[in-house]
């Protein structure tokens, strides 16, 4: 092989030839005219001399050593047993509805529509005032502050005694 840091370069129209060749796939008279060229192209037969050091190099099998598959087989061994507990959801659920429990299943719905129906009486019934105390709750907010209404009639009234004593004009 040449030097790394100087690879010889082909002829350019021959480069793929050159591939063809080394792998004995260039029909007859391309191969015979490449042979005459490579007896004189020391580039070209450089580039040859490369290809068959490096090409056999992009095939090379790379078999994993035996611990790799030791532990892929350990692994794959273990996801197939977790697969196998995983059970479908369905399932896990229809174990609550065997025959054995489905009386009981039935005593507790009864139990709870009694229950809700006796303790949710009270929460469900409308709070719908009678139209007689819709009066009085409007009027209650007024009498509360009752004082507070006094207070600003006076002063109204007050403004109006001032207004009055303005258009007479001065004593």
């Amino acid at each position: 092989m040449t030097d790394r840091n100087h690879l010889l370069s082909p002829c350019k129209n021959l480069e793929e030839n050159l591939v063809l060749f080394h792998y004995g796939d260039l029909p007859n008279p391309e191969r015979m005219a490449l042979e005459q060229h490579l007896l004189g192209c020391v580039n070209c037969t450089g580039y040859l001399k490369d290809l068959g050091a490096l090409l056999p190099l992009t095939i090379k099998a790379d078999d994993p050593p035996e611990t790799f598959w030791m532990d892929y087989s350990r692994e794959l061994r273990h996801k197939i047993d977790s697969a196998r507990e995983k059970r479908f959801w369905p399932l896990k659920f229809g174990t609550f509805f065997q025959l054995r429990l489905l009386p009981a299943f039935g005593a507790f719905a009864i139990l709870a529509l009694a229950l809700t129906f006796t303790f949710g009486k009270g929460l469900w019934q409308g709070r719908d005032v009678p139209r007689d105390d819709e009066a009085l709750m409007e009027v209650l907010p007024m009498a509360e502050n009752l004082e507070f209404f006094k207070t600003m009639d006076v002063l109204d009234n007050l403004d109006v005694l001032e207004f009055m004593g303005n258009q007479r004009g001065p004593a």
